[in-house]
Formats: C-alpha cells, sequence, structure tokens
C-alpha cells in the first residue's frame, strides 16, 4: 500500500515538473521594469497583444518599492484607475505573479498619476486551445442512418407509400379457420385402405374353403 502511495505521488511530481518546464517568465517592461513609459517607449498593452500568454506562465514586475507597487484590479477600477479599489496589492518591488487560469488580468500601478500616465496592463490568456473534433462514431451517434429513414413522399404530394408487406406466415397460420386438420385426412386415408383389405382377406378365405369342400 505504501508502496503504490509513493508511487502515485512521485508521478504527481513528474506531472508538475513537467507543467514548469513548459511554463515561461514574462518580464513586464523589459529593461525599463513596471514603470511610467517614455513616450517613445511601446505601451505595455502594445506588448502584451504580441504576447502568447499560457495558462503556467508568470509576470515578473520589477519597480522601486519605495516609490510604485502593483495592483489586480477589476476592470471597471482599470479604466477609471481607481486605486483604493483591487483584488490583490504587492509592494515588495520584484513581484511574481502566475496566470493559474485563462481570460483577462488587469493590472494598474498603486499610484493613481502613474496608472494615469499608462502604468497600466491588460493580459489575456489562452485558453489551453480549441477542442478537438468528436469521433466519427460518437458524431454519428442517435443520428438515423440514410438507408433506414423514412420513405420520401411521392410527386403528387400524396402520403409516402406504404413499407413492403412482411413475410407470410408460417404454414399452420395459412390454414383456413374451421378447416379439418390435415391428419384427420390421414386418418381417413388409412382407414379406406384397411377397409379394402379386409374385403380382399375376407374373400380369399371364401376361396379357400370353396377349394376344400370341392377337394372332399
Amino acid at each position: 500500500m505504501a508502496s503504490s502511495s509513493c508511487g502515485l505521488l512521485g508521478l504527481a511530481c513528474f506531472v508538475l515538473l513537467v507543467a514548469a518546464a513548459g511554463a515561461t517568465q514574462y518580464k513586464v517592461g523589459g529593461d525599463n521594469g513596471w514603470a511610467v513609459p517614455d513616450a517613445a517607449a511601446e505601451s505595455f498593452n502594445s506588448w502584451a497583444e504580441k504576447t502568447s500568454f499560457q495558462i503556467g506562465d508568470s509576470l515578473l514586475f520589477v519597480y522601486p518599492k519605495d516609490k510604485d507597487s502593483v495592483l489586480l484590479v477589476e476592470p471597471a477600477d482599470y479604466n477609471t484607475c481607481n486605486t483604493s479599489s483591487y483584488d490583490k496589492q504587492f509592494d515588495d518591488g520584484s513581484t511574481s505573479f502566475t496566470l493559474d487560469r485563462s481570460g483577462a488580468f488587469f493590472f494598474t500601478s498603486g499610484v493613481e498619476a502613474n496608472c494615469r500616465a499608462n502604468e497600466k496592463l491588460i493580459v489575456m490568456v489562452a485558453s489551453g486551445g480549441a477542442s478537438a473534433p468528436a469521433p466519427a462514431a460518437q458524431q454519428g451517434s442517435g443520428s438515423p442512418s440514410p438507408s433506414t429513414s423514412a420513405p420520401a413522399p411521392s410527386s403528387g404530394g400524396g402520403a409516402p407509400a406504404p413499407p413492403a408487406s412482411p413475410k407470410a406466415p408460417a404454414a399452420k397460420n395459412s390454414t383456413a379457420k374451421g378447416a379439418p386438420p390435415a391428419a384427420g385426412n390421414d386418418r381417413n386415408g388409412a382407414g379406406a385402405g384397411g377397409g379394402l383389405a379386409v374385403a380382399g382377406f375376407v374373400a380369399s378365405v371364401s376361396g379357400c374353403v370353396a377349394y376344400a369342400t370341392l377337394a372332399f
């Protein structure tokens, strides 16, 4: 039992390691880090739109912790730069945030003036790819085969032709109601044949008696 549990634990660890190996960490803002972008610099959202984020990837925000922070906010607070309302706040100066679901994440600077100066970011995470097509057997499940579909109406618009008649029943069902069974006819034929045989036997005995009388 213990060895089985260890095996399952090892498999789970292996899966986690594989998932971690495929994840990517992105440094927000590149060399400039998380700060108010320069006039000539690319905006955070322009950079994010060109990046394909996947579940498990992470964002690295680097900033002076005594002057700035990172807020995870709702869309309405993102649009208005409402820094007093947020879901999470980070102020350690080097924040690693894991993208643990698909969909949109909204980030702003914790300093309202910086947010209004475009220190804000929207990250869209892919859902993991399109669903695979269903197997052919499943696609056809529950759908009638063309060969079993109902007959089409006639060209005149009338009702569809009735289905073919079933095969004729067995011979015992085709006997007319009230007719005597075939076995009775066989018995009558046997009785007639027996009567002829008895008559022939009597005639033979009579002939023998007559011959014996003449002989004596």
